[in-house]
């Protein structure tokens, strides 16, 4: 986790400000040369096999061969299964190099030796990286076992046509009342107002993490999450009485479908907004550029005046070298690359509407949807990097997930379910 006062303004991004990841460009080449020395064939695990995905890597993967001369396999995986199983992974035959994510989740298998050591690729590229970053990609022994390539905001997404149909403006909705006043107008449309899917566990979490952040501050959030705030707090049990006061609007079937069902209902136009990080925008462009240019984010509505709208979860996405991988030295080559300025080049020339975390990417060729990313993000003092990348693994999964399905069956039963969260993470061996 990571405080990050990026000092942006929503205002002057979408004036068209360049910005690189969660800092100010300082302008450069974007084609900065990254030299790659001839390190045999490698192998390179991706995540996600939506149609968007599986394209971009493809293109880069061509990218990276035309530039260094080098042969890479691509292996792409369904991404809630590989990360579900990515300790077998590890310990088996892994990829020379893969995706990942930042913070705990990398540390976590840093500390049990299935990382490789990547500092000397952030000797050679670290300068094109912000402070924060870094740190993201630091292990509990202080080197660096992941290279960041791509972030994006977790927000309220819409279709700005059904919004207008509807008669409202979503970056008017600056507060939980002005919130539930959207939602009571969609559902007396006949829409569902606010589109969960929870099937995988992990995506209630994201209503979860923004809720308590709005209400209880991002350092109550954190310290929660790390243990030392409690969950039979009162604190905590107001954080569910608000997302009970959203589950009459959801669609009745939020346990049955994942994450994809909530992008299929906004595509529909059949909600009125989601809660997700952007990553998935890339699926409506997939369908269609006016789809694309149809999708809108903005932040999360105040709650708590105190905290106001300081606090955003901001995953960062990139890169590890596997430890057991056949080629070590040829996973460092391709991850070094990637997340270069010219790999990071080749993914945008792809069509892929990621934002990148090279701080010196030229963003002013960024579309709308990507630089209202960089705005929402802009107007965040702290960032968070999400629920089950930010405390325990053996707690986040196992114990929170099924918690919140829990709650969404049963909203009463709350304290009885906060009760047994607490135990079961006061059961917990000491790490």
């Amino acid at each position: 986790m990571s405080e990050q006062n990026n000092g942006i303004s929503r205002r002057s991004v979408l004036k068209g400000a360049a910005v690189g990841g969660l800092g100010i460009a300082a302008g450069g080449s974007l084609l900065a040369g990254c030299g790659s020395k001839d390190v045999g064939p490698m192998k390179w695990g991706g995540r996600g096999l939506e149609e968007s995905s599986v394209k971009w890597h493809e293109a880069v993967k061509a990218a990276y061969e035309k530039a260094s001369g080098n042969t890479v396999t691509l292996n792409m995986n369904d991404a809630n299964a590989f990360q579900n199983n990515l300790s077998q992974y590890l310990q088996g035959t892994p990829d020379d190099g893969f995706d990942w994510m930042a913070g705990y989740r990398m540390q976590f298998y840093a500390d049990q030796g299935l990382l490789e050591d990547v500092s000397s690729v952030w000797d050679e590229i670290g300068d094109q990286f912000a402070d924060s970053y870094k740190i993201a990609s630091t292990g509990s022994d202080g080197k660096q076992y992941f290279l960041p390539t791509s972030w994006y905001p977790w927000g309220l997404h819409y279709r700005k046509s059904t919004m207008t149909e509807l008669g409202l403006d979503p970056e008017n909705i600056a507060t939980w009342d002005d919130f539930m006043k959207m939602l009571e107008a969609t559902k007396k449309k006949g829409l569902i107002g606010y589109a969960l899917g929870d099937k995988g566990g992990w995506e209630a979490m994201g209503t979860f993490d923004i809720l308590n952040a709005r209400i209880n501050g991002y350092q109550f959030h954190v310290d929660l999450l790390a243990g030392k705030e409690k969950w039979t707090d009162a604190k905590v049990a107001e954080v569910f009485k608000h997302f009970e006061m959203m589950i009459p609007y959801m669609n009745k079937n939020v346990l049955d479908i994942s994450w994809e069902g909530m992008r299929d209902l906004l595509l529909q136009k059949k909600c009125g907004a989601m809660l997700m990080g952007s990553w998935f925008s890339g699926d409506f462009k997939t369908l269609s550029q006016a789809d694309y240019d149809d999708l809108w984010i903005v932040p999360f509505p105040e709650i708590n005046p105190e905290h106001g709208r300081d606090t955003i979860d901001a995953p960062i996405d990139g890169l590890c070298v596997a430890a057991n991988g056949e080629n070590i030295e040829g996973g460092k080559e391709l991850v070094k690359w990637l997340a270069s300025k010219e790999g990071m080049q080749a993914r945008l020339d792809s069509g892929n509407t990621f934002t990148s975390a090279n701080k010196g990417q030229d963003t002013s060729s960024y579309d709308p949807f990507q630089k209202q990313q960089l705005a929402v993000m802009g107007e965040a003092k702290y960032i968070t990097q999400f629920l089950d990348r930010d405390t325990r693994q053996d707690f986040a999964n196992p114990v929170v997930a099924p918690a919140i399905q829990n709650f969404l069956r049963a909203p009463k039963d709350i304290n009885k379910i906060l009760e047994s969260v607490q135990a079961q993470w006061d059961a917990l061996p000491a790490l």
